[in-house]
């Protein structure tokens, strides 16, 4: 663990944090991968998690460090080791942030250094920042804001302006300005847009391997619908070709998980049930016991079933493209049977690889519900808040823990630590556990059944 010996002021507006006679003077500096430790020459020193930083700015020998609390640090007088000390804090800094933006086990491409500008109804921000690109993901990590990421399949434009030497970025109603790369400006539109397109390819050939019987152009209108990571509505799939929801029921759907997604689709009014899907990489796959590589539903379940349908596995794509697939889908359900319209409960299960529970969500705050009702507003009601709900489990690469543990867990099992900072840095995160009602464990189908009819009848289980 590097040590270093310096000077440091302590700020905090709230004047709770420093203890009498410890907001500044000489101390002694360490950190690891996860810490940092701040001790000064008199009283208790200060420990905390590097994801704990939002701000980290760095001047001329001196550096400063926001907390999410608001209270800053100010570290000066390191000497000649400033400039190590600034460095190596930083890369420590970053790969915690990485985790903690749950992206450390997507697989790297590049990196690259710049500045961004981000215009977004929900924030917005202006920094010097670093540029991580993945396979499936665009990581920007800033040093005067809180880091994000973007999924290639949100993208909707990528645009070079080639004499301003800068990319623009856009997905939805936000924007993402990338500037300063210098000679690499080209290189970063160039990868970002290839990465994109080897997505939409491979995705595009996951749909035509499930929907073989599409003209061309019901093909294109499907895989327009069935991006990579989203989820499309059935009932405007069902427009395109009156076989595809029965082809999504035969090919995206294990045989184990049949008797759970027959179950649930019985409770959706017609025309509302929605689908997704993602391209698994094979180390995911082939982590067979853990919740799509990450956790279990039910402790001591058995090792997941691979995909029964072509789909599934990807037959039909040349060998290095071929990538297993997990499928999903969102059914709004209504305990009326006959009903036309879902009330305000969503269910989420994945059918392919790795289902051991059933999700329940509220599709929308109760003060909202109502809308509902009104057969004007009820589809984009819903949609949006499917799309909310989706785009929230996939930035959590399909980890279940982040939903169903509760508050104190995340706040006191270290081992979620990252899990809690990521609630913070992830406003998807906050909403989707805000919606989270409960889960039904895949123990056996009639188990299951009295589970379901908890929260079909109104009910919340115990989170």
């Amino acid at each position: 663990m590097p040590s270093f010996s310096g000077k440091f002021q302590y700020h905090d507006p709230a004047g709770t944090g420093a203890p009498s006679g410890a907001s500044s003077g000489a101390c002694r500096l360490s950190f690891d991968e996860v810490n940092l430790t701040l001790t000064p020459e008199r009283g208790a020193p200060w420990i905390f998690d590097l994801g704990d930083i939002d701000v980290f700015a760095p001047g001329d020998y001196e550096l400063t460090l926001m907390l999410y609390t608001g209270a800053q640090i100010v570290l000066q007088q390191f000497g000649k080791v400033f400039q190590n000390l600034a460095h190596d804090l930083l890369e420590a800094y970053r790969k915690r942030l990485v985790q903690c933006l749950l992206l450390e086990d997507l697989e790297e491409i590049t990196r690259f250094d710049g500045f961004a500008r981000l215009e977004s109804p929900s924030r917005a921000f202006s920094s010097a920042a670093e540029f991580r690109l993945y396979k499936s993901n665009l990581a920007v990590l800033p040093g005067t804001a809180t880091g994000m990421q973007w999924r290639y399949s949100d993208l909707e434009s990528v645009s070079l302006d080639a004499s301003a030497y800068t990319v623009t970025l856009e997905s939805g109603n936000e924007r993402l300005v990338v500037s300063k790369l210098a000679k690499r400006t080209q290189e970063f539109a160039e990868r970002v847009q290839g990465a994109s397109n080897r997505l939409r390819e491979q995705a595009a050939g996951a749909v035509h391997d499930l929907l073989p019987f599409l003209s061309p152009d019901q093909f294109r209108q499907a895989a327009a619908l069935l991006a990579e990571g989203r989820t499309a509505s059935l009932g405007k799939l069902q427009a395109i070709s009156p076989k595809i929801e029965a082809a999504l029921a035969s090919n995206a759907v294990d045989a184990r998980q049949k008797p759970y997604f027959d179950s649930l689709r019985s409770r959706v009014p017609a025309g509302w049930l929605y689908a997704g899907f993602k391209l698994l990489r094979q180390d995911e796959a082939e982590e067979n016991g853990a919740e799509t590589a990450h956790d279990s539903d039910a402790a001591g379940a058995e090792a997941v079933p691979q995909g029964d349908g072509p789909a599934a596995s990807g037959e039909g794509l040349p060998a290095e493209e071929r990538r297993p697939i997990l499928y999903w889908f969102f059914f709004p359900l209504n305990p009326q049977p006959g009903a036309r319209a879902p009330s305000n409960l969503v269910a989420w299960e994945a059918t392919t690889k790795s289902g051991r529970a059933t999700y329940f969500f509220r599709l929308l705050p109760p003060e909202r519900a109502a809308g509902l009702a009104d057969p004007g507003q009820a589809q984009g009601l819903v949609e949006a808040a499917i799309r909310e709900l989706n785009r929230a489990i996939v930035l959590l690469n399909f980890r279940r823990e982040p939903i169903y543990q509760s508050d104190d867990a995340l706040a006191l099992q270290p081992r979620f630590r990252r899990y809690a900072i990521a609630c913070r840095k992830l406003p998807e995160l906050r909403r989707l556990r805000a919606s989270f009602l409960g889960r039904a464990i895949h123990t056996s189908p009639e188990a299951w059944q009295k589970q379901v009819d908890v929260f079909l009848a109104g009910k919340e289980t115990p989170k």
